[in-house]
């Protein structure tokens, strides 16, 4: 498992040199100093970059214990992505690129009612406060390197799938009781180092984009927490 984080590690910073690397243009010309003709000049597709933000709603999938029942408006997914697009077919109407840079990215996790979740002896414990909250969540903060095909189509219809891992960064939790001050407290809640999961978004010209994320392994390690997948809906802005 170290070896594979310090693969992931070396991967997400040498994407991140990538995203920030200069944009080039090559333009190749048909025409010469003792010959003057009418022939346009051809501009080769460039690499451009992205700066992207993903706004939207994630929840647990499967059979959950109980207690992890997760507020649908309260439980955002929020991303910030530095993206470089990469120009793989560009002859003819459709445009084929691959899409790929650093992003970080927040899972919060809020709670109905007055659950509060804990670890006891290697072990989550979804327990019931004395109060009444305002709030009462888990958020996790991860480095990812999504990597995708993007396919765009002559009517402006843009489709893109592929996959992404990443690793932890932070994970909290905060509760607010009611009329009181909100209580942090970090720590590791048996949260598997390493996530990865499939993902895909839907666009048309320069809208925004629908995006879809699932998360098929649980996010927590084997044995110490629920057996659950993650997904998040939402706009690529």
């Amino acid at each position: 498992m170290k070896t594979f984080k310090h693969l992931l590690t070396t991967a997400l910073v040498a994407a991140s040199a990538v995203s920030f690397a200069q944009t080039s243009v090559t333009i190749i010309s048909d025409n010469s100093d003792s010959v003057r003709t009418n022939k346009p000049l051809k501009t080769v597709e460039r690499i451009t970059s992205d700066f992207s933000i993903y706004v939207g709603f994630n929840n647990f999938g499967g059979s959950m214990p109980a207690g992890y029942d997760l507020r649908p408006i309260g439980s955002r997914f929020v991303a910030l992505a530095w993206q470089k697009r990469i120009p793989l077919l560009t002859a003819g109407s459709t445009k084929l690129r691959l899409v790929t840079g650093p992003e970080v990215a927040w899972n919060n996790f809020m709670f109905e009612g007055r659950n509060t979740l804990t670890e006891q002896n290697n072990q989550l414990v979804i327990e019931a406060a004395n109060v009444d909250l305002r709030k009462s969540k888990l958020v996790t903060t991860q480095l990812n390197l999504p990597v995708l095909l993007n396919v765009r189509f002559k009517s402006g219809l843009t489709f893109a799938a592929g996959a992404y891992a990443g690793m932890r960064l932070d994970s909290y939790t905060k509760v607010k009781p009611e009329g009181g001050s909100a209580v942090r407290k970090h720590g590791s809640f048996n949260l598997n180092p390493v996530r990865w999961g499939l993902t895909s978004e839907l666009g048309f010209r320069g809208c925004g984009k629908l995006f879809f994320r699932y998360e098929p392994n649980s996010p927590f390690r084997s044995g110490e927490g629920p057996d659950a997948s993650v997904w998040a809906v939402g706009l690529k802005l």
